[in-house]
């Protein structure tokens, strides 16, 4: 093979290989989300998780618009098979909650605040060794 076709041939395996890697989705990657009803309580979910983890890392749950009375609220945790709550407090002109909650399997995380139906959530996908 001569020297141009081999460096024709190793740039080529070499794209192959970096778009195949790029294109694989991480397991838990930080992800949010926020509800979209404007004329309700406007509720966000965000992760922390690092790529390639089956772990969403720190969980912050945020009530942007509560009544001005509200100085903490219950957080409804829900992952697949499993719920639980914590209490969030008044930071600002939000209530804002955060946990850990550990490693997870594929589903939706969702957050929902007592008190309003509204409730956000973020999809984690654990692809750890499909590729």
């Amino acid at each position: 093979m001569t020297r141009s076709k081999l460096l024709r041939a190793l740039t080529v395996a070499g794209t192959i290989a970096l778009s195949a890697v790029a294109t694989t989705p991480a397991a838990h990657a930080a992800a949010s989300a926020c509800t979209h009803d404007w004329s309700g309580p406007q509720i966000c979910i965000e992760t922390s998780g690092q790529d390639g983890l089956p772990n969403p890392g720190t969980v912050t749950a945020t009530w942007t618009n509560p009544p001005k009375s509200r100085q903490s609220a219950t957080v409804y945790i829900t992952t697949p098979g499993v719920s639980y709550s914590f209490k969030a407090k008044r930071s600002g002109s939000e209530i804002v909650g955060r946990t850990a909650p550990g490693l997870q399997g594929t589903g939706d995380l969702c957050v929902r605040f007592k008190g309003s139906s509204h409730k956000a959530c973020v999809e984690l996908i654990d692809r750890n060794g499909s590729f």
